[in-house]
């Protein structure tokens, strides 16, 4: 999860999507300057920037869990914490009011296990002993 987390970072998503908000509210502002403010205009205004803001969000995330998995092998961790992260979210009540959010803002764990299968296929196979803890760190005396 931790790698993920740091992908988001590295390829900038936050960064794009404040950037996207910012044209779309750029392109509002045009609009209602063209047809007026009715609740037309809103409705569409507010249709597209959804629909455009979930299909980055989509694709930053499975990006982020390709990305995520890649640097958790490199660091000699279990290049199946993620997946395993994701079962586990994916038997949580989706109407629970404490995940709500999360399954509002990201692709269900089905999805993003589907992706990070047809992307990895069985070139992980040959990573999935990951360091334990002990072998992970010096001692220093």
């Amino acid at each position: 999860m931790l790698g993920h987390e740091i992908a988001h970072v590295v390829k900038k998503h936050q960064l794009k999507v404040m950037q996207k908000q910012a044209l779309l509210s750029y392109g509002a502002g045009l609009l209602s300057d063209q047809l007026g403010e009715g609740e037309l205009t809103k409705k569409a205004i507010g249709t597209g920037a959804e629909i455009s803001a979930r299909n980055l969000d989509k694709n930053a995330e499975f990006e982020a869990d390709r990305m995520g998995m890649i640097l958790a092998a490199r660091a000699g961790y279990d290049v199946y914490g993620l997946p395993e992260i994701l079962q586990t979210m994916g038997q949580i009540n989706h109407n629970d009011d404490r995940v709500t959010l999360l399954f509002k803002t990201h692709p269900l764990p089905d999805e993003r296990l589907t992706k990070l299968s047809e992307s990895a296929g069985s070139q992980l196979d040959k990573l999935t002993s990951g360091k334990t803890l002990e072998n992970r760190l010096y001692k220093l005396n």
